[in-house]
Parts: C-alpha cells; structure tokens; sequence
C-alpha cells in the first residue's frame, strides 16, 4: 500500500453497505487565545461501498467566524482500517460558503476526515471520520462459452490487491439464489484455477460466480459472473432422437450423480424389474449368506426311537424343496434315531398364506407363477408340469418315502394341514444361501422364487402369515425407507399391471445397493449380455441389468460399465405401449450409446 501527502488516490474495497449515506462529522472548537475563531466541518461520502478502483467523494462544509471560511486550506486524511493513524491524500481550500469535495480512490477500506489547519486567528477544526469501504478486485476467466453435458471447463480467478494463502468460492445460480460449489485457496500470486464438470442436468446457460468473501478487514466482500452454455453430448441427442414420440423414460447416473435423464420421474410399470427391488430388500434384511430352514417337528419327543403321532414338515419358504430336500430331510430325522413314526406325516399349510392374486394380475398372471407356499416342492408343478393342488401334500409324500427308504416305519397316509401349537423341530435342512437364490431368481426372471421369497421378508417384517400383499408392503416400504417416492408395488413378481415405479428411482436404489455391504452379491446375481433374459441380447458389453417383460411392458435396469471412463454407471430404460420385438432393440441401442458415449468426471466443486 503507498500512502502520501501528495498523492490523491488511494487503494479500494467493497462492503454491505447503504450507499449514499450521509455522516455528520463535528469537531468541537479548540482551546485557544481569547482571539481564536473555532469552527465546525461536517463531511459525508457520496458512496459508503465502493469497486477496487472506483473513486469516492467526500464533500463537506466548513462553518466558522468571519474570516475564517473562504480560501480556508484544507486537508484530507485518510486512515487505513489496520492503521493507528492517519495519512495525507489531497489538500485544497474551501469555497466562499465554505464548501469543499475531494474525489479520491484506494485499494481498501478506511476511514476519512477533513481539516482545516489553525490559521492565523482561526483555530484548527477537523471532522469525525466517514468510512468507506472498498470491495476487492476479481478477475474471472471461463475457458470455454460451452461445454457438452459430462464434459468440465476451467475456471480461474485472480483477486487484487493480492490474497495469497486465502480462499474463493466457486457458485452457481441455482432456483433464484446463489448456492457455493466449493472453496479454493489462493495461491502465492492470488490466483486460484478449478475445473467445475456438468451433466444432463445442467443442459442451458449456467451462471457461475467466483467470490471473495471478507477474510481481512483490509477489503470487503466482492464476486464477478460469468456465463456458460451446456449442450447435451452428441449421445444424449441420439437417445432423444430414437425415443422421440414414445412412452419410454430413461435415467443414467453414476457415483450419486445423474448423467442423462429423459423422462425419470414419469411412473411406469416395472415388469419384472421389480424382482431387482425385491432383491435388493431382501439382501438388506437378511444378507447374501442366509439360508431358508425346512423343519420336521413333532409334538412328543421321540421315545426308543418312536415318535407316538404326526411328524410336520414346517416350511419357511425355501422355493426349492424338491425330492433331495425331503431325502436329506429323512437322513437328519435317521440321525435323531428315530426308526418309527405312530401317526403320519403332514405338510403344514402354515406361515404363509395361501393367497395366489394380487391387485393389477390379469387373468393369465397364475399361468406364470405357480401357488407360493411355505412349505414348496419342486416348484409347486406336478409330475406333468400343472400347477400342484397341494404341494405340502407331495412334499410329505417324498419325505415318507425317503424315510421308507431308511427303513423308517410310517403308520398314516401322507397328507397336509394346519399343525397344532407347541411342536418342537426335530430335524432341519437349509436351502443354498439367498445370493445362489438370487441368481435363480433374476437370471431366468423366476416369478415363483419372487413371490415365495416375498412372503418370507413379509413374515421378517410383519410376521406370520406371509401374504402377498404383505410382501409388497415390506417391499414399498423399503423404498419409501431410502428417500425415493413415486413407487406404488403390489406384488413381488411385477406380475401387477398396476406397478408403478420411476426410472430415476431405480437408479437411486441402485446407487444405494452400490454403497452396501452386499451390493456385490447383488451385481454377480444378476444377468450379463448373454445370459438368462439376457441370452440373446448385449454380448459385446459389459453389462448386469434385469430385464422386464408384460404385454405392452419392457424394462431393462442396472449397470453398464463406461467405456470412456472405465466406470460401472447405474441406469433404468423404462417403456410401455410396445411390443417386446420393437422394445429389445431399442433398449440395446440406448444401452450401447450409454456405453460408448457417457464420460463424466466427478467434482468437488457441484451443488448436492
């Protein structure tokens, strides 16, 4: 900072402040000779905030006795806001009414005053100070006026005088206000460079503003703003441009940030991508590892090996209870030494209910998924592929068997029911764990498995009976549990015409099973190009997506790596009113040009 008598210009700096503001300054008359004439100067600043550079004027009068007002010299001080005392900046004298102004500018903020040296019989008088504050200097430099959506842009900032060691901050205009994208710190030649990203979200102009926001009293707070166009990349077009006058949504987002959304929020019927938020909850309450337990119980202990009475298969929704199961089952039972059953064995039609329906199924829903009970076996199909009438009747058929085969003696006819209380287990078997469970489930798109394992978190979260619509309550309730609205499940299959979901909310599901323990198991569950429902479709990439098909109905959601950026991105492709033939290709397309096209790079500086 240079200070001097002789020198009319001084450094400046901004403040929040009333401009125009007058201040009164008086300085009383001062001890004298009985022959001193006193008098008074009041001044007032013609802005009380100014920009680095701008010039202010400090205009006052001068009231005294006769001869002491016109031609009177006069002084402007200046003190700067870190300063004790004051310096000299301009000198004139005052008009014959005693008027004076004096137009200076500086590089900060400080205090002036004016006075009027003693003179003669006339006594020195000085104002009080006006203090003008003085904003800093910022010079802001946008590297490009455009940028395509996914793509960054440097931005660089420079603050006079010099603030090396301090801090801008990177905003943006966002819904009337101004919100801050981030800090960044000054270097030793007050300069500061970011490079701020943008995505699909950001496709318009944008107004960005760097500001320095007071750190010393030297200077007042000061922003300057630019202008930026975001246009959407070539791939994003090509996506509009294929589903131009369809009922299709698309969502792509990767590390909590969406890169493209066409139509996100618009709720639309899953299909069969809802087994992937069924599977999602069910790993959340239970974890990759569980295992369904299949128990044999009875109400007496065993007794040399007798069991006086029924033996009871408890089922628990293990949707894969076949022959082999009830074979292990009777081993288990052998093992307890048991050699001699009194009663029968009985399937229990228990712990779920036997419900087979659910709001939104057609007519035809039951011909794609068999009855879900607690107790299966073998897919609830008879021995011609039909839908079994008593599936716990087969299975305590099997296990009679298996334990004729063990030379186990069974009294009664096999048969099923509803089991009295107090049985205690006897014997159990556990199901492959609920991660191979998944697999079954979402690489064929199993509706039997969905339901079945539907009832069993319905019963973890409600308890017994399981119900189909018990299962869609848990499963919305999940949803809702994360922050994402917009969902209305009726089923666990997506069987229901009447599901609604979003795009945009599956990706956000998604981004929550990335950031949990078993988002892994999740991943591997799925299908790749190739495989399952995936079978005839995306070999060339690298792809885990559910698929979902109802009449009119297509669905494809879940990752698909970046090619640009080597990056797994989460993505929901939701349509209706097209056939499948039509739908499929136009799913693989849009997953192609994701593929190939979609680039971003994560920033610091983005609002959340």
């Amino acid at each position: 900072m240079r200070r001097g008598a002789s020198s009319s210009r001084i450094a400046v700096r901004r403040i929040v402040g009333a401009v125009g503001c007058t201040i009164l300054l008086t300085q009383a008359v001062g001890v004298g000779s009985a022959a001193a004439v006193g008098g008074t100067i009041d001044i007032r600043s013609s802005s009380s905030i100014v920009g680095l550079g701008e010039s202010v004027t400090i205009s006052g009068t001068l009231r005294a006795g006769v001869g002491c007002v016109a031609a009177r010299p006069l002084v402007l001080e200046w003190r700067a806001a870190d300063a004790t005392g004051p310096s000299t900046v301009a000198q004139g004298t005052a008009e014959p009414d005693g008027a004076s102004a004096f137009t200076v500018a500086g590089p900060h903020t400080g205090a002036y005053r004016v006075t009027a040296p003693a003179d003669g019989p006339c006594d020195a008088a000085s104002s009080t100070e006006v203090v003008v504050r003085v904003r800093a200097g910022i010079e802001l430099t946008v590297g490009s006026g455009t940028v395509a959506a996914g793509g960054c842009v440097d931005v660089s900032a420079s603050v006079e005088p010099p603030k090396p060691g301090q801090s801008v901050t990177l905003e943006r205009r966002v819904g009337g206000a101004w919100t801050s994208l981030g800090s960044i710190a000054l270097d030793a030649s007050s300069t500061a460079s970011v490079r701020p990203c943008f995505v699909w979200a950001d496709v318009g102009v944008v107004r960005l503003r760097v500001r320095w926001a007071e750190q010393d009293p030297l200077n007042a707070s000061a922003g300057r703003v630019a202008r930026l166009r975001v246009d959407p990349a070539r791939w994003m077009e090509r996506i509009e441009e294929l589903v131009a006058g369809r009922e299709v949504s698309v969502a792509v987002g990767e590390g909590g940030t969406f890169l493209y959304g066409r139509a996100p929020e618009a709720p639309r019927t899953p299909a069969s991508n809802e087994k992937l938020l069924l599977s999602m909850a069910l790993l959340d309450a239970f974890g990759p590892d569980f295992r369904i337990r299949t128990i044999a119980a009875s109400a007496t202990v065993p007794i040399e090996g007798r069991i006086e009475g029924d033996l009871w298969i408890l089922g628990r929704g293990d949707p894969e209870v076949d022959g082999a199961t009830m074979a292990s089952l009777a081993e288990r039972i052998v093992d307890e030494g048991v050699h001699r059953i009194d009663g029968r064995v009985l399937g229990a039609t228990t712990y779920f209910r036997r419900d087979w329906n659910a709001h939104g199924w057609n007519d035809a829903a039951r011909t794609y998924v068999a009855r879900p009970t607690a107790l299966t076996f073998e897919g609830n199909l008879d021995d011609r592929g039909r839908h079994a009438r008593s599936p716990e009747t087969r299975a305590a058929e099997a296990l009679t068997q298996a334990l004729a085969d063990l030379d186990v003696r069974v009294d009664g006819r096999p048969g099923a029911g509803e089991p009295p209380p107090g049985l205690d287990d006897l014997a159990a078997v556990r199901s492959r764990t609920l991660q191979a469970l998944l697999a079954r489930l979402l690489r064929p798109s199993d509706n039997f498995y969905a339901e079945v394992l539907g009832k069993r978190l319905a019963v973890e979260t409600a308890g017994a009976p399981g119900s189909i619509a018990k299962a869609a309550a848990a499963l919305g309730g999940w949803v809702t549990d994360r922050g994402v609205t917009g969902f209305a499940l009726h089923d666990a299959s997506g069987l229901s015409y009447a599901n609604r979901v979003t795009a945009d909310g599956i990706v956000r599901l998604l981004w929550e099973a990335e950031a949990a323990s078993w988002g892994g198991d999740l991943f591997d569950a799925l299908p790749t190009g190739g495989q399952g429902t995936l079978r005839d479709r995306l070999r060339t990439v690298s792809i885990r997506a559910k698929t979902g098909t109802l009449t009119g109905i297509s669905a494809l959601s879940g990752w698909i790596r970046l090619e640009r950026t080597d990056a797994w991105a989460e993505f929901s492709i939701l349509s209706s009113d097209m056939p499948k033939s039509v739908a499929a290709p136009l799913e693989d397309r849009i997953v192609e040009l994701v593929q190939r096209g979609a680039t971003w790079t994560p920033s610091a500086l983005r609002p959340k």
